[in-house]
């Protein structure tokens, strides 16, 4: 028994649900709170953004520029007990739910399928200025986390952080884009010519950072880049404040 991998104590040994507080078998999400997590399936999907279409069946997030990104898996969206989650483990530093949210999106990337998984997944850099406050990078813990899960390779350099620029929270996807030109630049040491990449990263709220982070790439030579987020942001009418305070 001393002997148990890590990933066997974690489905072995009960603990409450991080939703509800319910007691479970293992260290995940009691069956009612995972109903709730799931992304609604009755309104339709963007196909490359994950966004929920519009009435006309557009897409409100790609616009009419071709996202330089190929596809975005996300776990769940950035509401309700999903917002929670997030929140506690990037702001409350609850750093024990890293592998709870690395499994849930590990469960999303393998029913999204693939014919052939990455040869990289990378996290989205964090700011400077966020790793000071929180110690931690959280798209990186879940991006090793997620490698490990799915037998990738994990690769920590593969996108740096050029400058930290301004918090993106509260601005629309017109000027989250322009903040992002510019920020990011390869780190990877070697050729890019025709690899494929996941990138990783927390929420997606218009996809500016992933857009940046896919044209640095795609410019060194990748030949696809996937977006892989634990939540999906999918009504931008309600912005946050950077102390939490919704605004409207």
């Amino acid at each position: 028994m001393l002997h148990l991998s890590t990933d066997r104590w974690r489905a072995w040994i009960p603990s409450d649900c991080p939703g509800c507080g319910r007691r479970v078998g293992g260290q995940g999400l009691c069956p009612d709170c995972l109903a709730r997590l799931r992304p609604d399936a009755t309104r339709p999907r963007c196909r490359c953004c994950a966004h929920p279409l519009d009435d006309a069946g557009r897409c409100p997030d790609c616009g009419p520029e071709t996202p330089a990104y190929d596809r975005v898996v996300a776990a769940f969206d950035y509401a309700g007990l999903g917002r929670d989650l997030v929140r506690d483990y990037k702001v409350r530093r609850r750093l024990s739910l890293a592998w709870l949210l690395a499994d849930l999106l590990a469960q999303a990337v393998r029913a999204a399928g693939s014919a052939r998984g990455p040869d990289w997944v990378v996290p989205v850099p964090a700011r400077r200025v966020a790793l000071h406050q929180r110690g931690f990078s959280s798209p990186a813990e879940v991006a090793r986390l997620l490698a490990r899960s799915l037998g990738l390779r994990y690769r920590l350099d593969g996108v740096r952080r050029v400058r930290d620029g301004e918090r993106q929270v509260g601005r629309d996807r017109a000027l989250r884009l322009q903040a992002q030109a510019g920020a990011f630049a390869c780190g990877a040491t070697g050729s890019l010519a025709g690899r494929r990449i996941a990138v990783v990263d927390d929420v997606l709220t218009t996809g500016a950072t992933l857009q940046a982070v896919a044209r640095v790439l795609k410019a060194a030579g990748a030949a696809q880049v996937e977006g892989w987020v634990l939540a999906r942001a999918v009504d931008h009418r309600v912005r946050e404040s950077p102390g939490g305070r919704v605004l409207q």
